[in-house]
């Protein structure tokens, strides 16, 4: 029997139709030649028994299967080359075919050699798969095809605007305490000197005050194998962090109540509304009446209102918006104006920010603050703890800093909540 050699999966790409056809029917033939020799060797075992004639009776029906067996093969694999060299069938097709009657003789070889040892019955099948049609769901395996289009970078959560931050002055400074004089009072007063009298006295209190600066800090931990594998998640770490503690900077800046590590915020240091001479004067009392008074209070209190500002929750803004002259007059409030997208109120300009409490407002001249800070947001990367033997990094972000008003300047800040302002207003 000529010895038929295997093609490998590269030199079958390599080939044409043709050659394919030709390489296959040859396969064929040496299969089929190889079952031939198989069973011609159970006759060569004759054995003067009254098992001989048995055996061979079986042996004839065993060649017979085999070669209607191996027919049925050699037909299925033939459709598949006709449809190949009709280009009508792909290499799945030729892969469901191939080696067949090779794998049924291998799979069954223990049975053929027991057949010489008493044990004749036994049958075998060649699976045989057929081409069929082919779909995504039916035909992959393993993963997913076509690959899904990823869009580039993560879809962030929205986060709110900076707001007060931007409007307060910054110092920097290599301390870790700031201090500042103060005047505390003024004794004496000046009526005019007469002829021959003696002059008016006076004199000034003062008082040295300071604050101390605070840490605000954050940190991720990522695994050595999030920053390798993917590309962008380095840099988006390191910004987000940075975002995120630029926003409770933002927030004690405003909100802190000066219990340290907090910041000491600028609401924390306003001083409240006074409704003063206005208390139970105006009927009606609305939203816009209490800001009004608000400002005067600042004026009053021999503030300049040039640089002032009012901040707002957005929808106190919208209500504002909407505010009416009365239950009865239902013309919208003229004092208030907009100009290019931008609201003000006599020239005041109103700021929304999300991060004052709906239902409040400050009225400030943001000038007369001060944050002081060591630098701005730092951020490192290192090892923590066991971060080393656990494929850690650390990523580090940390602000240093204060926020203050000086004592004499408080007056240029007020803060309070409309439904109280509104009600101390209101007449009887």
């Amino acid at each position: 029997m000529t010895e038929f050699k295997i093609k490998s999966a590269d030199e079958l790409k390599e080939m044409s139709a043709d050659q394919l056809h030709s390489y296959y029917v040859e396969k064929l033939n040496s299969e089929k030649e190889a079952l031939e020799t198989r069973v011609k060797a159970l006759e060569t075992e004759k054995e003067d028994t009254e098992a001989y004639e048995k055996l061979s009776a079986e042996v004839k029906s065993l060649k017979e299967q085999s070669y209607e067996t191996l027919k049925l093969a050699v037909k299925e694999q033939g459709i598949v080359l006709d449809g190949l060299r009709k280009n009508t069938v792909d290499a799945s097709s030729i892969h469901g075919a191939e080696g067949t009657v090779e794998k049924a003789l291998a799979e069954y070889a223990e049975d053929f050699k027991s057949s010489k040892e008493g044990k004749h019955a036994f049958k075998f099948d060649l699976n045989l798969k057929v081409a069929a049609d082919m779909t995504l769901s039916g035909n992959v395996s393993g993963g997913t095809m076509p690959q899904a289009q990823r869009l580039e970078g993560v879809n962030d959560i929205a986060e709110r605007t900076v707001v007060t931050y931007g409007l307060i002055p910054k110092l920097n400074t290599d301390r870790n305490t700031i201090e500042w004089v103060y005047e505390s009072g003024q004794d004496g007063t000046i009526d005019g000197t007469a002829e021959g009298a003696a002059k008016d006295q006076i004199d000034n209190d003062f008082v040295v005050t300071s604050v101390a600066l605070v840490k605000r800090a954050a940190y991720f931990k990522v695994s050595t194998e999030m920053l390798d594998d993917v590309s962008f998640m380095a840099g988006w770490l390191r910004n987000k962090l940075i975002v995120r503690l630029f926003l409770d900077i933002d927030n004690q800046c405003l909100n802190g109540n000066n219990a340290a590590p907090n910041l000491n915020g600028v609401i924390t240091q306003a001083t409240a509304f006074a409704a003063g001479t206005f208390a139970n004067t105006v009927d009606n009392a609305n939203d816009v009446d209490s800001l009004v008074v608000g400002v005067n209070q600042i004026k009053i209190a021999n503030q300049g209102v040039n640089n002032l500002t009012i901040q707002m929750h957005p929808s106190d803004i919208t209500a504002l918006k909407l505010e009416k002259l009365s239950t009865t007059d239902k013309r919208y409030v003229e004092r208030l104006m907009m100009v290019a997208g931008s609201l003000s109120l006599d020239g005041v300009p109103i700021v929304e920010n999300v991060n004052i409490t709906a239902g409040d407002f400050l009225i400030a001249d943001f000038s007369k603050a001060t944050i002081v800070q060591k630098s701005s947001i730092s951020v490192e990367v290192g090892l923590d703890g066991n971060d080393f033997t656990k494929n850690m990094r650390t990523i580090l972000a940390e602000w240093r800093g204060q926020c203050f008003i000086q004592n004499n300047d408080t007056t240029a800040f007020v803060t309070g909540t409309f439904a109280t302002t509104n009600a101390a207003l209101e007449t009887p």
